[in-house]
């Protein structure tokens, strides 16, 4: 069989696995959007007794792997359940997880699957990737600021020459505030802080408004 023909037959089992896993998954993100549904999962994760923290640490690792499941609710979760110091640690170890394991699936299969989670539009506003010489920089830089989809960075910084290895330390530091700020909002509304559940989500609101203007100015300076 040709090179060629067997690149199609991977590609062609790769969409069909990723289609069904994604329909497999709208049970799940059907629970992370309404507080009721979060309040279930809570349930069925506390279920799995002792195996709870690895539970969630494959969910969150899931999350990151399916890029359409939303981040944030699911960081919650991690607060809810676990509070503020375990929640942050299986959090940050189930990001961590899913992105050495998108990056693994990137490596292996190329472009074809980046395609498939990542629409030709949005890419194109990270062109800044492109960079080489400041790679490392831009990677830490895009994944610290918040309001930036970094799913959907996860995809795109495994199509460049940046080794691996320094991609997970950078992606795993510049995650951790963002995740930080999700996981004790949902320590806080399960101890009943909400006063502190507010004041955090009022600043993740300016931080992530900040972001996002830093975001357009790159943006724009780079297609210049």
């Amino acid at each position: 069989m040709k090179e060629q023909t067997k690149k199609w037959i991977r590609i062609a089992v790769l969409a069909v696995v990723a289609v069904v896993v994604t329909i497999l998954c709208f049970p799940f993100m059907h629970l992370l959007v309404s507080e009721e549904g979060r309040s279930e999962l809570c349930e069925k994760v506390r279920s799995c007794g002792a195996f709870a923290p690895l539970v969630f640490v494959l969910l969150m690792a899931l999350q990151i792997v399916v890029a359409f499941i939303p981040g944030g609710p699911l960081e919650l979760v991690g607060g809810m359940l676990f509070g503020s110091w375990v929640g942050l640690l299986v959090t940050e170890l189930g990001a961590l997880l899913g992105t050495l394991c998108v990056l693994f699936l990137v490596r292996r299969f190329g472009k074809p699957l980046v395609d498939f989670f990542v629409p030709e539009e949005k890419a194109k506003k990270f062109r800044i990737l492109q960079d080489e010489n400041k790679l490392e920089f831009w990677v830490f830089v895009l994944f610290l600021i918040p309001g930036i989809p970094k799913d959907l960075l996860t995809y795109l910084v495994p199509l460049t020459r940046m080794r691996g290895r320094n991609f997970l330390i950078l992606s795993a530091i510049a995650r951790f505030p963002s995740l930080a700020a999700s996981v004790l909002v949902g320590a806080s509304i399960s101890e009943g802080r909400y006063r502190a559940a507010v004041c955090i989500c009022a600043a993740a609101a300016v931080l992530t408004f900040i972001g996002l203007c830093i975001r357009n100015h790159i943006t724009k300076e780079r297609s210049e």
